[in-house]
């Protein structure tokens, strides 16, 4: 929040076509927001589990274009019980990003970015700080773009059979829905693995589809939904996402 206090008021667009993390599905584009706009996202997610309780996720973040081609993000889940996972995301922790992009697509090669982030151990049960890094391709084929999102995420302290690092790939398109006549939603559909928390369990392999809706020049309304068909048993049955997006 410092950051909205000493900057200047200024007023920035907000681009529902501009893809970010969890808003609503868990993809992103290799674009950075622009140098000195802010945004404040926020969103409500749910995970019905075929085993165990539903968990309710809300998701704040502020993401902030600190320099040409760089964006800084600050996020702290809070999750509803139960509250106590195993791997790295913990109620409570504090997400720390850095998301750099390299270039804009050409004919020839994709739009290429790297995302670094560090979740600190504030949150319940949480020991060590865990690491991530992420690759991420775009590459637009008319007005489909198609991206490519690759990480591994190292824990700081595993407990008992949780593994040191896993590794997570997700396969997405998006599409602006409405040319020519509208300019004001953009569909997302993923497919996405990712290595289980605990040894000897399958990974969680799932497809996501969203919906990103331009309100106003600023705001941003999306919403979403997912299912994982191949994982542990208490893999999700149906996640689902509803968030708000404003830009400063």
């Amino acid at each position: 929040m410092l950051v909205l206090v000493l900057l200047p008021l200024r007023s920035f667009a907000l681009d529902h076509d501009n893809l970010d993390p969890n808003r609503p599905i868990g993809m992103e584009d290799a674009y950075a927001i622009p140098k000195g706009e802010i945004g404040m996202e926020g969103g409500v997610r749910f995970n019905d589990r075929r085993e165990g309780r539903t968990r309710v996720t809300f998701q704040p973040q502020i993401i902030y274009g600190a320099f040409y081609n760089t964006q800084i993000e600050i996020q702290g889940d809070l999750m509803s019980d139960p509250n106590t996972l195993v791997g790295a995301a913990k109620s409570g922790d504090l997400h720390v990003g850095v998301l750099y992009n390299f270039n804009t697509e050409t004919i020839s090669l994709p739009a290429f970015a790297v995302r670094v982030a560090m979740e600190l151990p504030t949150g319940v049960n949480s020991k060590g700080v865990d690491t991530q890094m992420t690759g991420i391709l775009t590459r637009s084929f008319g007005r489909l773009r198609a991206h490519l999102n690759a990480g591994y995420t190292i824990l700081g302290s595993p407990q008992g059979q949780e593994r040191p690092g896993t590794y997570r790939a997700v396969a997405a398109v998006s599409y602006p829905l409405g040319y020519p006549t509208s300019f004001s939603d953009t569909l997302i559909a993923s497919v996405y693995t990712r290595e289980s928390d605990l040894r000897g369990q399958r990974n969680h392999t799932g497809i996501e589809i969203g919906l990103r809706h331009q309100l106003t020049s600023r705001m941003v309304l999306d919403g979403g939904l997912g299912t994982e068909f191949v994982g542990p048993a208490d893999r999700a049955a149906l996640l689902g996402t509803i968030g708000l997006s404003v830009g400063f």
